[in-house]
């Protein structure tokens, strides 16, 4: 193939298995506080749903009921739903 060489060192790596959950959230920021569901979870991000948008690159804290809060940052937004990537990897 053609174009093997200006791939080489930058090949696919496969994300970690994500599990759909329908957790009660909330979201705290550096603004306030928001409630929100948790819609999946993988070892190392998240895709939520909350009452407001939250842009790329807002740093946030999840607490859910029974589970210590985990920080993240917000990769992506579209409309209510967001997703982030997780600042330490969890444990699922």
């Amino acid at each position: 193939m053609k174009h093997e060489g200006k791939l080489k060192g930058r090949e696919y790596q496969p994300r970690g298995a994500r599990i759909d959950v329908a957790y009660d959230a909330i979201v705290r920021l550096d603004r306030g506080v928001v409630e929100a569901q948790v819609l999946n979870v993988s070892n190392r991000g998240f895709r939520l749903r909350s009452q407001v948008e939250l842009a790329p690159g807002t740093e946030v804290t999840i607490e859910v009921a029974k589970l210590e809060p985990v920080q993240g940052i917000i990769q992506w937004a579209c409309g209510d739903e967001c997703g982030g990537v997780f600042l330490e990897a969890v444990a699922l």
